[in-house]
């Protein structure tokens, strides 16, 4: 089998959005039609998104992370059960996105706590095994781990575990990932046969004596709702509203059961249809059933019996998503903003200012009420966790991670797989591993000062700049940027005030820039001489592809003056705008119209206003003659800046107008950019 770890990215090639918009399915043959992206959005598409940049993904998890991680040394009970094993489970991944050494220090000490063992027994398993999918995880990132136990587990679960202990969906999530890893790990396909018995047996049957069902209470799935039912008591029966019971984190489970699965199959592998089937079903149902708030509810058919949001089952449910967009198993038109609301709740209701994450429905098998105090009920201590490991479980915050960490990889870096060169490098850690968007690897030089410049294959917008040192070192150093090579302007610098771990540094100004050169001059707190930097990356507010508008051709029905003509709006710079002259009216519209110079695929508009000035009103239109015109999407922006952006299906298009028809302000409108993006 080919080996591929999915908290190991592949090297040289670009993450995030750009993947999401462009990734075709990995499947062959037959498979291919049968696991084709759901239908997408249709157009005009209404309303833009408010995405979240990467500063801000990374800033809230962390938030969740440093408030809860300090809690598990006081925890009572098994450790490494599957509670704190979907914790470990978001925090590693967590690492992976955000590179924070402490991360992964936490997750080995949680693990070396528990000696790496799994705590299996007949009525235990597989909720004993999702450790072991963590303990797999983190060899990949560290040497420490050990697989002895897990493996002695597997070998015996080969043979001797039989179809039957798989009899509630939660078991999808703790323990069919295992199968796929140790398919992996051992080469052997039985290990994927026994994947797919124990998942057949979980849809078309799931009957146990564990419960008291009738023989009639078999399947676990729905095929009218494509929906789950926790167990068999729940087959055809009916809550006080006469409709069908299922239960929000119980299909949270499955859908990201679906997500780890297909992450770790082998691309290609036709087995993957299933359950990219299963997700696909799912994300299609479960989209129509989620809140104004972006949340989903404990009763997903019944929202009222129990109406406060629940953060376990909108955290897995917006994680597969987010790996659904991010690969192109979903289509990101119809989803992303789907997973943009679901973050936004999870952001604005779940997560609170000191870091914790409420709206938690406590260990159960049935919908219920949802802890939604903004703190515990009794405060954590030096020496006791409180309350907060009731009111705020370990799988519940680890599922906010897991969120957190697809937002993150959708959010990703323009510099990841670019061209890079270093004044120096050592064989083995050469300066390609800086960019190479895997938190395990590192770019090394000997000696004060050393220099690693990427180039970004055009001139782009840069927002900020991310530095993760090797093992959390304080290095001293300066980031600058330039368009030619040559001119140089400073962008960030730490040269007098260094910071041990992760540095994320927003730019006072966004930068217009195709080179980002990182220059290291000493470092604090430690003797060595050596530059090691584990990643530099390098963000704008969103998508990480270049701007096809980028200094293309503008026009405009009016502008106020030579200093605001149309050409400023496609230069990559927030600090110049096009002003109209007059002020727009639905009579009236001023218009803003940039030629592609060919026909492009066209997938992403983004908007960026001037505020108190932008536009209000807005339509988006398309053409590939300058003749005809489509309208593509349609908008009532709010007024700030924004950036304002509308994900569409794929239109063609070489000429993109911006029609507006009412702005804010007394005067013309102002539009600081309009970004076009495509493949």
């Amino acid at each position: 089998m080919r080996s591929r770890h999915p908290l190991r990215p592949r090297r040289r090639t670009g993450v995030g959005l750009a993947l999401a918009l462009t990734a075709a399915l990995a499947a062959s043959g037959a498979s291919a039609a049968a696991t084709a992206p759901a239908a997408g959005a249709v157009l005009p598409v209404s309303g833009t998104l408010d995405v979240p940049t990467h500063a801000a993904v990374l800033e809230a998890a962390r938030r969740a992370a440093d408030y809860y991680a300090p809690t598990w040394p006081l925890a009572t009970g098994a450790r490494n059960g599957w509670s704190w094993a979907t914790y470990a489970d978001g925090a590693t991944r967590l690492f992976t996105t955000a590179g924070d050494q402490r991360y992964l220090e936490q997750a080995v000490a949680w693990g070396t706590r528990s000696g790496w063992a799994v705590p299996c027994s007949s009525t235990l398993n597989p909720d004993c095994i999702k450790a072991g999918q963590v303990y797999m995880d983190l060899t990949a990132l560290d040497p420490r781990p050990s697989l002895a136990a897990m493996d002695a587990q597997m070998a015996r679960d080969l043979t001797g575990l039989p179809l039957s202990q798989y009899y509630w969906v939660d078991a999808l999530y703790m323990g069919l990932p295992d199968w796929a890893h140790w398919a992996e790990r051992t080469g052997s396909t039985a290990y994927l046969d026994k994947m797919d018995a124990l998942f057949a047996h979980v849809r078309d049957d799931g009957w146990t004596t564990t419960f008291p069902c009738t023989a009639q209470q078999r399947g676990l799935y729905d095929a009218t709702e494509r929906l789950w039912y926790r167990d068999c008591r729940f087959v055809g029966t009916r809550d006080s509203s006469g409709g069908k019971v299922f239960w929000g984190r119980g299909n949270g489970w499955v859908i990201a059961a679906m997500a780890q699965v297909l992450e770790t199959l082998p691309p290609g592998d036709p087995r993957g249809a299933t359950y990219r089937d299963v997700l696909v079903g799912m994300a299609d149902r479960l989209r129509t059933l989620q809140g104004a708030d972006g949340m989903w509810r404990p009763s997903l058919l019944n929202p009222g019996a129990f109406p406060q949001p629940e953060t376990s089952a909108t955290g897995l449910i917006a994680y597969a998503i987010g790996y659904g967009v991010r690969t192109g198993v979903l289509d990101p038109a119809t989803y992303l903003p789907v997973l943009v609301r679901a973050w936004q709740g999870l952001t604005t209701t779940a997560l609170k200012p000191s870091g914790f994450v409420s709206g938690c429905q406590f260990v159960g098998f049935e919908p219920a009420a949802p802890y939604t105090g903004a703190a515990p009920r009794t405060a954590p201590t030096t020496t006791s966790a409180g309350t907060l490991h009731t009111d705020s479980p370990p799988f519940c915050v680890g599922a906010f991670l897991l969120a957190a960490s697809e937002m993150a990889r959708l959010t990703g870096a323009a510099s990841t797989g670019r061209s890079v060169s270093a004044t120096a490098q050592q064989a083995g850690n050469e300066a390609a591993r800086a960019v190479d968007g895997d938190m395990t690897t590192r770019w090394s030089a000997a000696g004060f000062p050393q220099s690693l410049t990427v180039d970004l294959g055009v001139a782009q917008r840069v927002s900020n700049v991310q530095l993760v040192p090797y093992e959390d070192r304080a290095y001293r150093y300066r980031v600058e940027t330039s368009v030619d090579g040559v001119a140089w302007a400073p962008a960030v610098d730490r040269t007098t005030a260094p910071v041990a771990g992760t540095a994320l540094d927003t730019l006072a100004a966004p930068a217009n820039a195709r080179y980002v050169r990182l220059t290291v001059t000493g470092v604090v707190g430690t003797s060595t001489t050596w530059v090691s930097i584990r990643e530099l990356s390098v963000h704008d507010s969103w998508d990480p592809r270049p701007n096809l508008a980028y200094l293309r051709p503008a026009t405009a029905t009016s502008s106020v003056a030579s200093t605001s003509r149309p050409a400023k709006a496609v230069d990559n710079l927030t600090t110049t705008s096009w002003g109209s002259l007059r002020r727009p009216t639905a009579a009236a519209p001023q218009e803003l119209t940039v030629d592609l110079g060919r026909t492009e695929s066209v997938d992403t508009v983004r908007l960026t206003s001037r505020p108190g000035a932008g536009p209000r009103d807005v339509a988006l239109l398309t053409s590939t003659d300058a003749s005809t015109w489509v309208v593509t999407a349609t908008a009532t922006l709010p007024a700030v800046q924004g950036p304002h952006t509308w994900v569409l299906p794929d239109v063609d298009a070489r000429w993109v107008r911006l029609r507006v028809t009412s702005a804010y302000g007394t005067a013309g409108v102002r539009v600081e950019e309009l970004d076009v993006f495509g493949r």
